[in-house]
C-alpha cells in the first residue's frame, strides 16, 4: 500500500490481522454472549414456554441457572428496575376506578 501514494508521512504496510469473516466471528460471538447475559431472564422465560420434556428440562435447567447466575452479579438490575416500574404504571388508577379484575 505504501507504494500507491506518495506521501511526506512513512505509510507502513498493512498489519496481518484477523480476516473479514474472523471479525464478523469475534463481533457475533461478542454480540452472543452479551445478549445472553443480559437477557438470561428471557431465555429463562421461553424456556418455559417449552413443550414438556427431558430436552426442554435440561434446556430449562441451564436458562434458569444462567438468569440465576446474571441476578446474582446484578446483571439484571436495569431490567428489574424497568420491571418494577413498569409494573408500577399497571397498577395505577384513576380517582374511583375499580380493579378491572373486581367488576
Amino acid at each position: 500500500m505504501a507504494e500507491d501514494f506518495s506521501s511526506p508521512v512513512d505509510i507502513e504496510g498493512d498489519e496481518q490481522g484477523l480476516s473479514g469473516l474472523g471479525l464478523l466471528a469475534v463481533a457475533m460471538g461478542v454480540a452472543l454472549f452479551v445478549l445472553a447475559m443480559l437477557n438470561a431472564h428471557a431465555l429463562a422465560a421461553w424456556a418455559d414456554g417449552l413443550e414438556p420434556g427431558a430436552r426442554s428440562a435440561r434446556i430449562g435447567a441451564v436458562t434458569h441457572g444462567l438468569a440465576d447466575a446474571t441476578a446474582a452479579r446484578g446483571l439484571d438490575s436495569p431490567r428489574a428496575a424497568l420491571h418494577d416500574e413498569w409494573n408500577q404504571v399497571k397498577a395505577a388508577r384513576f380517582a374511583g376506578q375499580q380493579d378491572a379484575n373486581q367488576r
